[in-house]
């Protein structure tokens, strides 16, 4: 059963963005939910180490993004992306060093928030939320 509201997943649909809705249950008994966006193109100078440590130019990745009770009301905050993202220098990206473990996987947290302005001037479901997002790695 869908977590998402109605008007998300319309607007999903009606884009053609591909998604999975994940949850997993926490030992203190709630219920964590995210949307995984698989391939999610970007513009930008990021980068990720191949399987030889090279650093090579990076323009998709899969994304994350947890949904709070209380969704759509309550703002979404940050983002994670696979795989970790890497400025030129091989460096983190600002705001974006700390890898947490969500859905049996290793996630890269960007810690980015919306004030409640931005939020309620349009930011107010998940595509607008995907174009913010993407914004934010292409100033990365």
């Amino acid at each position: 059963m869908s977590f998402l509201p109605e008007e998300d997943r319309e607007l999903l649909a009606l884009k053609e963005i591909p998604y999975s809705e994940k949850q997993e249950k926490l030992p203190n008994g709630t219920t964590r939910k995210g949307i995984v966006f698989p391939g999610v193109s970007f513009t930008g100078n990021l980068f990720e180490r191949n399987k030889d440590g090279v650093l090579t130019p990076c323009t998709q990745c899969e994304l994350l993004v947890l949904i709070p009770s209380g969704y759509a009301n309550t703002k979404l905050d940050s983002f994670y992306t696979r795989p970790h993202l890497k400025v030129a220098t091989g460096e983190a990206p600002n705001k974006a060093t700390e890898v947490q473990k969500l859905f049996e996987s290793d996630w890269q947290f960007w810690s980015r928030h919306l004030t409640e302005e931005e939020w309620n001037k349009g930011a107010r479901d998940l595509v607008n939320y995907l174009q913010i997002i993407k914004g934010e790695l292409r100033k990365a």
